[in-house]
């Protein structure tokens, strides 16, 4: 008799390698081109959709340990959408960014072969090692490229590209170990990498960065004492760079001057530092005034215009703090669901190699700390940061099902 195959047993195997090829080319897109990062984003879920296997993306979407905390920040957006004080533009917009998210185990699915993981990882490498490149061409010999952007800055804004190169060179460093062979070279690389966010970068996150990313690699390495010695080389390095980097000093030194200006009763305006501490303040005020669910999707912006309504004053839809954001906007829900997503994130970094662990906790580490800087899930590019690292750094967590399935092979 003939055998009669469904059409998802049909389905052609090549979209697997297209979504694999697409998955590794995000990686070094992410922190160059939106437009690319776009396209390639809807080429990897077409190539999921059509491709085979559908069973086990199908377990991926159920049983993943991250996708239960991804779900339900997606549905929490989308029930704030029923009772928010935004807008419809800024409600869809807010919600795209939350949707976002979704893209974590699609892409999880492709990058379960450690070889895709490891190549997107490198991709991403490279992808910084072309901007450090280009960023060197820029400065020292006026090739008219990323001219909106102020200094070493290229496809990206400071704030972006000074990140994304500390983790790469958090990134490389942490291969020294593991090859021993590129070492030299390694070490070479990340030596630009660090002098790029001293000299040419005025990104204070990658100062901060690239700081924690190489104490927490010591401690990794040597523990109590290699931190200290981290330590020790940091502030030293640290002082040399304020002594003879006039970039560095003049944002250290304008760090002062916001603080001083701040306390004189300054414009907002005038004060970077100032008006986060402002926004900061709001933030807190409009929490306490509706603290369970918050103000709705999308609605930071419309809650801080009539918290302030009447006063001159600088107003704001974005208090540069994810979990202010979050927080006014879904209130403490949402702030216990995102930080819950990042505790189970912590919790299954334990279950990864040693050749993964350490990297995948610096950058969870980082990115945590950055979202109280910036207001990171909402921005395009450090959003899919975010969804590219937690894929490739999970994406070899076992599912449930199969640890009951190793279990049972064992006892017989």
């Amino acid at each position: 008799m003939p055998t009669h195959k469904s059409f998802l047993e049909l389905s052609d195997p090549k979209w697997d390698k297209l979504g694999q090829a697409s998955a590794i080319a995000l990686a070094f897109v992410v922190p160059i081109s939106t437009a690319i990062t776009t396209i390639l984003v809807v080429m990897i879920f077409l190539s999921w959709l059509l491709g085979p296997n559908h069973a086990q993306k199908k377990a991926l979407l159920s049983q993943h340990p991250l996708v239960k905390w991804i779900y339900a920040l997606i549905l929490l957006s989308l029930v704030g959408m029923f009772y928010s004080a935004g807008d419809e533009e800024t409600m869809r917009r807010s919600l795209i960014d939350s949707l976002r998210l979704g893209v974590i185990p699609i892409l999880i699915y492709f990058y379960q072969d450690k070889k895709i993981a490891r190549f997107a990882l490198w991709a991403f490498a490279f992808a910084m090692i072309f901007t450090m490149i280009l960023a060197f061409g820029k400065v020292y010999a006026g090739l008219p490229i990323g001219t909106k952007y102020p200094m070493g800055a290229v496809f990206k804004s400071h704030i972006k590209t000074s990140y994304f190169m500390a983790v790469a060179a958090f990134f490389l460093a942490f291969q020294c170990k593991y090859l021993p062979r590129y070492r030299l070279p390694l070490m070479i690389i990340v030596g630009f990498m660090i002098y790029y966010l001293l000299f040419m970068s005025v990104g204070r996150i990658g100062y901060i960065t690239i700081v924690i990313s190489l104490l927490f690699l010591a401690w990794q390495w040597y523990r109590v004492k290699g931190v200290i010695s981290a330590a020790c080389v940091a502030s030293v390095l640290l002082v040399a760079a304020y002594f003879t980097s006039p970039v560095l000093s003049q944002r250290v030194n304008l760090l002062v001057q916001d603080i001083d200006f701040y306390q004189q009763g300054g414009r907002l305006i005038e004060s970077s530092l100032g008006s986060r501490l402002e926004f900061a303040k709001t933030s807190a005020a409009l929490m306490l005034q509706k603290p369970i669910f918050g103000w709705g999707t999308g609605s930071f912006g419309a809650a801080y215009a009539q918290y302030h309504h009447g006063e001159v004053t600088l107003l704001t839809d974005n208090p540069h703090n994810e979990y202010l954001r979050i927080g006014v906007e879904s209130g403490l829900l949402g702030l216990l669901l995102l930080l819950g997503l990042f505790y189970r994130q912590w919790q299954l970094t334990w279950q990864m190699s040693l050749d993964l662990r350490g990297f995948c906790q610096g950058v969870l580490i980082t990115f945590m700390l950055g979202c109280m800087l910036n207001s990171w899930l909402k921005d395009f590019a450090e959003g899919y940061f975010f969804c590219l690292m937690t894929a490739i750094c999970y994406a070899m967590i076992p599912l449930p099902s199969r640890k009951v399935m190793a279990k049972a092979v064992l006892l017989h």
